[in-house]
């Protein structure tokens, strides 16, 4: 049966089975007489992850009378297991300002004791830092799942192998498909992988059809002109996306994965979306140009003039292709590169180059052909003349 009070709680799952019959009553008189003579904290921590195992809407665990310390996804508050009349301050985890103590405080909880820790922190950052992996700092869970993906391949070092981006964010895919459904599935000859990165995943090929919607959403809203609305939307915006009952079921699974994040809105009673990072909408919007070759066209129709089309917005869209599509890699930065010239100053050919360099690094890493991707001015000095 269901039980909300902490105080029985503790008395069924801790007292009644670390205690012999003889001992319980004592000990349980024991724990009542310090929680009315004692100030406690009460820490729920990772409360969104708290589910009634009946399955029943009841409230979550409380202790009455005391101050509450509540950590949660974000994306869950919006469930009401928190009323915002029982908030006194909130608090959000933008960014991590020190990586090297996240990543060892993650690490020392996942490896086996017999490792040595600071050799296994070192390995991992030293992934981490690669030139070609974008920025994961500013997002704490995808920092953490990637962690957890590749801890447990630091001993063979196959971490190392990992050179690719579509290959790093396809294991991430998997892992959070998994969330949703763990059911294995495998493409083959009579069911090809959409892309080559996916060709080996387990879990990717019984989710292909929310993730092509997933990608769909990315690269529309992405790619919109409407910008206010590109990284974070409403379930208006998806209303001209998706028919009501298509939107439904894709919020259940992208909610459940957490690709997608959810946060009421304070005002009104609607919710904002997002994806959990901008890598991986940026990643997704790849997949689905890559099985629309034509995009190319729709977007230098609908971009003229080049001070309208901001291709700092998309150049990891760009990366990601160079891995997935060589060939609308190709087009896409003789787009951005008119854009570089049409602007004429020097930070924009510097950027257009690292661009360059980091998508001839994703395409080598994926051992794609025929790379044409478009430069036409160059910036070299002795600190990047290897690249």
């Amino acid at each position: 049966m269901d039980q909300t009070d902490v105080t029985q709680m503790t008395k069924k799952q801790i007292i009644d089975k670390t205690f012999s019959e003889d001992e319980r009553g004592d000990v349980y008189n024991l724990f009542v007489q310090i929680m009315k003579s004692e100030i406690c904290l009460e820490v729920r921590e990772g409360l969104d992850e708290w589910v009634s195992t009946s399955g029943s809407n009841i409230a979550e665990p409380s202790m009455a009378g005391f101050p509450k310390n509540t950590t949660s996804r974000s994306w869950k508050l919006p469930d009401e297991l928190i009323k915002n009349s029982q908030i006194d301050s909130l608090l959000e985890i933008e960014r991590i300002s020190d990586p090297y103590s996240f990543s060892k405080n993650i690490i020392r909880c996942l490896i086996d004791h017999t490792k040595d820790l600071e050799e296994t922190v070192a390995k991992f950052n030293v992934f981490v830092n690669r030139p070609n992996l974008p920025s994961l700092s500013s997002s704490p869970m995808l920092y953490a799942m990637v962690f957890c993906t590749l801890v447990d391949t630091m001993e063979a070092e196959e971490h190392l192998k990992v050179s690719s981006l579509c290959a790093l964010y396809t294991i991430l895919l998997e892992s959070l498909c998994k969330k949703a459904n763990s059911a294995t599935g495998y493409f083959n000859e009579s069911n090809p992988s959409p892309i080559h990165c996916f060709s080996i995943s387990r879990y990717l090929q019984p989710n292909i059809e929310h993730l092509n919607r997933l990608a769909e959403v990315a690269f529309k809203l992405l790619f919109s002109s409407e910008r206010q609305s590109s990284i974070v939307f409403d379930e208006k915006t998806l209303s001209y996306l998706f028919p009501q009952e298509d939107i439904t079921v894709l919020k259940i699974f992208a909610l459940k994965t957490g690709i997608i994040t959810n946060r009421k809105d304070k005002i009104q009673t609607g919710s904002f979306y997002s994806f959990v990072h901008k890598t991986v909408q940026e990643f997704l919007a790849a997949y689905y140009i890559a099985g629309k070759p034509h995009f190319i066209d729709d977007v230098s129709s609908k971009n003229q003039k080049c001070n309208d089309f901001s291709y700092f917005d998309t150049s990891q869209v760009l990366i990601f292709l160079c891995g997935i599509h060589i060939c609308v890699a190709n087009e896409l930065s003789t787009l951005m590169n008119r854009c570089a010239i049409s602007w004429g100053d020097f930070v924009s050919y510097w950027a257009c180059q690292f661009i360059i360099e980091s998508g001839i690094r994703e395409a080598a890493a994926n051992k794609q052909d025929g790379i044409r991707l478009e430069l036409s001015h160059f910036y070299i000095d002795t600190s990047d003349i290897r690249n």
